[in-house]
């Protein structure tokens, strides 16, 4: 199986989005969709075709899009189980330390709260890449909204743990 391919692109005026695409198959997910019009510019830009959105959080600017995106594209939403406020145009949930299947390749699901209670990072490890939401920031971590420093802390220390050569991508 070939390596994931991926495509980091801005989004609204402090974040950032990923498009995942699995060449053998076609499929491509967005980690996240904080705003239609930007996952739009990046497909097109790729040429790629969104099948898949696998959402970290519920907040507007990593969700803004799902709905828009996917009355357009069809595609799956995919997002924590534990999430506590809700995702919006779901077609499926993973549950913290379990798995998803995205193209052939396993997504190692980690439950990292902190930010918010039902936070996840996607880990991908036989592609050595992990999705990391707004835990981690380029120039730190994410806030702390609604878990406790605590949370953040061991959600910090579960990143740290992950093999070094990880390449993480974070929101913002």
């Amino acid at each position: 199986m070939s390596a994931l391919k991926y495509h980091l692109f801005p989004a609204l005026n402090d974040n950032y989005g990923v498009l995942v695409h699995c060449p053998d198959t076609g499929e491509t997910a967005s980690i996240d969709a904080p705003e239609a019009a930007a996952v739009e510019k990046a497909l097109a830009d790729t040429g790629w075709k969104l099948t898949h959105i696998l959402i970290t959080h519920h907040h507007h600017d990593h969700v803004g899009g799902v709905e828009e995106l996917k009355a357009r594209w069809k595609c799956e939403v995919v997002g924590s189980a534990s999430e506590p406020h809700g995702l919006p145009g779901l077609t499926a949930t993973v549950s913290p330390g379990g798995t998803y299947d995205f193209a052939g390749h396993t997504a190692q699901i980690i439950h990292t709260p902190g930010h918010t209670l039902g936070h996840v990072t996607w880990h991908f490890a036989d592609d050595g890449v992990a999705f990391a939401g707004d835990t981690l920031f380029t120039l730190g971590c994410g806030r702390v909204f609604e878990g406790t420093m605590e949370q953040m802390w061991e959600s910090m220390q579960k990143l740290a743990k992950l093999p070094p050569e990880t390449i993480v991508y974070c929101g913002h």
